[in-house]
């Protein structure tokens, strides 16, 4: 079926679609990217693909939609969005020339220095998203942390300079789980919240590319592991606890401190700490954590549980909020309560 037929079927309403990716295993080798990040009236350095539904809806295929070289124009953003779709997807194989058009873009809105929206944080957020998971594939760590934290350093500049925009941080935030989205879910959430608290820029900045690069151990845990639906063994669950060691060691053997402060590094390594001592890998009680630990902990947890995964839908924020307060280890709270209490000031006032 050609781009012609299928925009056809389209306007015709004579196209069953699928709004959003099963999961990363259903999109393989295709990747989904939000319709807020393409630029009416230039021309693509990729193809497009719509995720259609087939037989009876019981299963799918992706359809060419636009090839490299169309305009993307407003008429095509209408139309989809009359049928509620908002995803489109491209090939794996285009994922730097979608980085590079995203780039160009970030580069377009910096030099027009346009206030926070929720289309900037769009952009923002999907070319992080797409730079980590180039990076985390190849292990090219260190030219990607540079260019992000030039990135992150730019957006806290525009949030400083319009306060009220940090609540639209909340429109961009991913709702499905992956390790891409969770990583940038986590820098918001962390550049949000260490505004709000009126810390420095520099610490701003430090706990947005830990979020972003906190995880990056987890490339090393086996698939089979990390996908498995059941509860893990003994043995499972010790590989996994690793993840924080293997990523200290990753992020400090290919990057150096001009790429990655040491606060980027502790707080990666520490991330899993909890306030009562019994956390991994280090046991540090609260007063031997990086002072900032107890926030990486708290948001790593509450975004985890407030967004949906394979074998359970997304808790409310009160839900999560109950969870994170109720939960104990061998010699009291998992988590920080001043940080904690901080944190709900936080989420009602945005």
């Amino acid at each position: 079926m050609d781009e012609p037929s299928i925009r056809h079927k389209l306007l015709s309403s004579d196209l069953k679609t699928l709004h959003r990716p099963l999961g990363e295993a259903g999109s393989a080798p295709y990747t989904p990217i939000s319709l807020a990040v393409l630029l009416p009236g230039h021309r693509l350095t990729f193809d497009l693909y719509l995720k259609v539904a087939q037989k009876g809806g019981q299963d799918f295929a992706y359809v060419s939609f636009l090839k490299q070289e169309e305009s993307w124009e407003d008429k095509w953003q209408d139309l989809l969005a009359q049928k509620g779709i908002d995803l489109l997807y491209f090939l794996n194989k285009d994922l730097e020339s979608v980085i590079a058009y995203l780039n160009n873009y970030l580069l377009l809105l910096k030099h027009e220095r346009m206030k926070v929206s929720p289309g900037l944080l769009a952009v923002f957020s999907e070319h992080l998203n797409f730079s980590i998971r180039l990076a985390l594939q190849s292990s090219r760590l260190g030219p990607v942390v540079q260019q992000a934290k030039g990135q992150v350093e730019d957006l806290i500049d525009r949030l400083q300079h319009d306060p009220a925009s940090i609540k639209l941080v909340w429109q961009v935030l991913y709702h499905s789980y992956n390790l891409y989205n969770h990583s940038l879910n986590l820098c918001l959430l962390g550049m949000a919240f260490m505004l709000f608290l009126k810390r420095s820029s520099r610490e701003t900045r430090d706990l947005g590319l830990a979020g972003l690069f906190h995880d990056v151990g987890m490339t090393r845990i086996p698939q089979e592991i990390i996908a498995k639906e059941g509860p893990l063994t003994a043995g499972e669950r010790a590989e996994i606890n690793q993840h924080p060691e293997i990523g200290y060691r990753l992020l400090s053997k290919e990057t150096s401190l001009s790429q990655v402060p040491n606060d980027v590094l502790r707080l990666s390594l520490e991330h899993h700490e909890n306030a009562d001592g019994s956390g991994y890998p280090l046991h540090l009680p609260l007063t031997r954590q990086h002072p900032w630990t107890r926030i990486m902990r708290l948001l790593d947890t509450y975004e985890s549980l407030t967004v949906s995964r394979p074998f359970r839908p997304a808790h409310k924020p009160f839900e999560a909020i109950k969870i994170i307060r109720e939960a104990r280890g061998p010699r009291g709270s998992m988590y920080d309560l001043a940080t904690l209490k901080n944190f709900i000031s936080f989420l009602t006032a945005n």
